[in-house]
């Protein structure tokens, strides 16, 4: 098994608890990707517009872009 069909595998998202996570400054949302991994819900909050939309398209859960 390849690394990341391995990691694709071990990170699949689980939906057993009902909290939410804030990951503010949360770029492409690595951090995130290891909550929802375990079960939490995730919302993310970054100023690069880029970084919001990849999060969005990867992750379950959104990542809002604050404008300055």
């Amino acid at each position: 098994m390849i690394y990341i069909e391995k990691i694709n595998k071990t990170l699949l998202p689980k939906s057993h608890l009902n909290y939410q996570v804030i990951d503010l400054f949360a770029g492409c949302g690595g951090l995130s990707l290891g909550f929802e991994a375990v079960g939490f819900k995730t919302l993310g909050v970054d100023l690069d517009s880029f970084a919001a939309k990849t999060y969005t398209q990867n992750l379950i859960g959104n990542c809002l872009e604050k404008k300055t």
